[in-house]
């Protein structure tokens, strides 16, 4: 029993030692504390600086603190700083670093208080409540940082916040600060207080620093009390936060917007006032609920990023004086409809690339805008009708980039690239159209199946469907030209008896690889075309021919993907003599168009093949007395065979007619 009651009795001794209450003068509050594990601890009197130090660095166990019956005086060291090296500590300011880490719960801050110094208490992880006093002016940088404060009601004699000052708070929900006089939030003031969700800023709040709200997962309100004269809002001020509301129009004296300010947050709309002199890049980069972004009237730039994965549809740039457009500025959004006023004169990189649901594109600018690369990469421009100034119909049909959309003009009637047979879409049907005028078999559609613009209906037009309807990015503007290509076709002389048939090859020599072609070719009296048929080469492409006119025939290969390899046959026709043929003519292959999948078109040469006709001489012997070596070439004039033996010139070579030795020379 003895021994319980004393275990009692030191316990109660224990406990009465934690609280203690003490009245202190300048520098002697370590005199008068002998246990260094209280937990509550009261003081009157005067305080300073080095008081503050033996808190620091000796009540680890302290967890409430009461300063309301106490003042703290000035203090100077100028050879050994107590705190954070500095040296001079004013009065009615608690010291930088004074409680940072401590374990308090409780803090009662004397009544002539006006500054809290640099993360004074910073890291004070269960410091839930704190009363900001009437009279507080000044808040130092992390002051509070890494704290568990619940909310923060700022008194009205506020006047300075430093950097980071409520970072880091994981309890936070509320923020009421309503000064008397203007007042700045500072850099990263709020940053990652994951838990704030309302927050409300008086008339005298001028500005919102760089970071200060970044990451505020759950900050859904943000409310001005009253009129309000925020003028500038930093860079990443709202960064990936939950913010939904922040009310631009209410916000009516705002000057500048720093980049990323609302990129990734909540915002769901965004109108700039009149005041609004800048709006920077990536404002509002992947703002995924922003549906409507409308900038000020006067507005001439629209940044780089500004609207980027935004699902903004409304038409931005109707009625402005935007002249600048920078780059992605609309990337990966939903815009329906889009006007460029008549001031616009750039537009930048991949500024509409993925603007995939734009369907009505009108611009009002006489000179056509410059552009960057891939503006509207991944849009099916093809489809889109871009309406431009009378006067400048034909600089936007041959423009780079703005030539791929369906330009027309009031005096250039709209319709649907592409829409050869005029039913309103653009389908395989519109292939078929052309398809039929190329071979001949129709007239129908001649006005329309021109589709890309060359003045001439070719395999390209095809090409040009299979592109639109294929979605493909790459296709280049209307109005293209052609060019001669070192690309050849090559085909063998022959000969043929009346009555019996023939099958030629025709070869396609090419460094660039084709996804169309079309040839004519026009054969000598007695001379037709039985048969087409293409090779293994060509197994990927369709393929018709017919006789266009008499003794011409027209012969069209044409796919969505490309010829196989760069050498070798692409078809072969077949032949059929009657007793009208009689022999040593020429048969021509012209008109010879070959395109790449971009449309490229190219023109290569005429080819002429030199047919003959078996007479009473059966065989043609070589003079196998000439000596020397000779030269084989073909009736195009091409080397076949060089320096070989006379003897041996046209040993396996196939039926035709060749030049051996300067002498025309017939295989059977």
């Amino acid at each position: 029993m003895k021994k319980i009651l004393l275990s009692l009795a030191l316990i109660i001794s224990a406990t009465a030692s934690w609280a203690l209450e003490v009245e202190c003068t300048p520098g002697n509050l370590a005199n008068l504390i002998d246990d260094t594990n209280i937990t509550s601890l009261t003081v009157t009197g005067q305080m300073d600086a080095r008081d503050f130090r033996f808190i620091y660095t000796d009540l680890d166990a302290l967890t409430a603190i009461d300063l309301s019956g106490a003042s703290i005086v000035s203090y100077s060291n100028h050879t050994k700083p107590l705190f954070n090296n500095e040296v001079d500590y004013p009065e009615n300011c608690i010291p930088a670093m004074a409680f940072f880490g401590k374990k308090i719960t409780e803090v009662t801050l004397p009544v002539g208080i006006r500054a809290i110094g640099m993360a004074a208490f910073a890291g004070c992880d269960q410091l839930v409540n704190f009363t900001f006093p009437e009279g507080l002016d000044s808040i130092a940088a992390y002051a509070f940082s890494g704290s568990k404060l619940n909310k923060i009601n700022l008194p009205a004699s506020i006047k300075v916040l430093g950097k980071g000052v409520f970072s880091n708070l994981t309890n936070l929900t509320r923020v009421t600060i309503n000064p008397s006089a203007e007042l700045a939030i500072p850099e990263s003031a709020f940053e990652f207080d994951k838990t704030v969700n309302y927050v409300t800023l008086g008339p005298n709040v001028i500005s919102v620093g760089d970071r200060a709200f970044k990451g505020t997962t759950r900050l859904f309100h943000f409310n001005f009390s009253g009129e309000n004269n925020i003028r500038h809002i930093g860079k990443e001020a709202f960064l990936a936060s939950g913010l939904t509301d922040f009310n631009f129009e209410q916000a009516n004296t705002l000057t500048n917007l720093d980049e990323w300010a609302f990129a990734q947050s909540k915002q769901v709309s965004a109108t700039m006032p009149a005041s609004t002199a800048s709006v920077g890049k990536g404002a509002f980069y992947y703002a995924t609920d922003l549906t409507s972004y409308v900038p000020k009237a006067t507005n001439d730039s629209i940044a780089d990023l500004l609207l980027a994965g935004t699902a903004v549809t409304n038409n931005i740039t109707d009625g402005t004086k935007v002249t600048y457009i920078g780059k992605y500025a609309f990337y990966n959004t939903p815009i329906t409809a889009l006007t460029l006023p008549n001031t616009t004169s750039y537009i930048g990189d991949l500024a509409m690339a993925g603007v995939i649901d734009l369907q009505e594109f009108a611009s009002d600018a006489v000179d056509v805008p410059q552009l960057g690369e891939n503006v509207w990469l991944g849009v099916k421009q093809a489809t889109i009708p871009l309406k431009v100034p009378q006067d400048s119909y034909e600089a936007y049909s041959t423009a780079d980039q703005w030539g791929r959309f369906l330009i027309w003009s009031d005096d250039e009637p709209q319709g649907i690239f592409g829409d050869v047979n005029q039913d309103g879409y653009v389908t395989s049907a519109d292939i078929t159209a052309i398809y039929n005028i190329l071979l001949g078999n129709s007239t129908q559609y001649m006005e329309t199946a021109d589709v890309n613009g060359d003045g001439s209906i070719t395999a390209s037009d095809i090409t040009t469907i299979y592109n639109i309807l294929l979605g493909n990015e790459n296709v280049p503007g209307r109005n293209k030209k052609t060019f001669d290509s070192n690309d050849m076709l090559i085909a063998d002389g022959f000969v043929i008896e009346a009555g019996k048939t023939y099958t030629m090859d025709v070869e396609l020599r090419n460094n660039a690889q084709f996804a169309a072609m079309q040839l004519d070719i026009t054969m000598p009296q007695g001379l037709t075309i039985d048969n087409v048929n293409s090779t293994s080469r060509a197994s990927n492409m369709a393929m018709g021919f017919n006789e266009i006119e008499p003794g011409k025939w027209r012969i069209i290969l044409h796919s969505a993907t490309t010829t196989n390899g760069n050498k070798g046959t692409l078809f072969n026709i077949t032949m059929k003599a009657d007793e009208n043929f009689t022999g040593n003519e020429t048969i021509t292959i012209g008109n010879i168009i070959a395109v790449e999948p971009t449309e490229l078109v190219h023109e290569i040469g005429d080819v002429d093949v030199e047919v003959g006709t078996t007479t009473g001489v059966k065989d043609i012997n070589i003079d196998n007395n000439d000596n020397g070596p000779v030269n084989v070439y073909n009736m195009n004039g091409q080397l076949i065979r060089q320096n070989v033996e006379r003897n041996e010139a046209t040993t396996g070579l196939p039926s035709g007619i060749y030049i051996v030795g300067g002498k025309k020379v017939i295989v059977k």
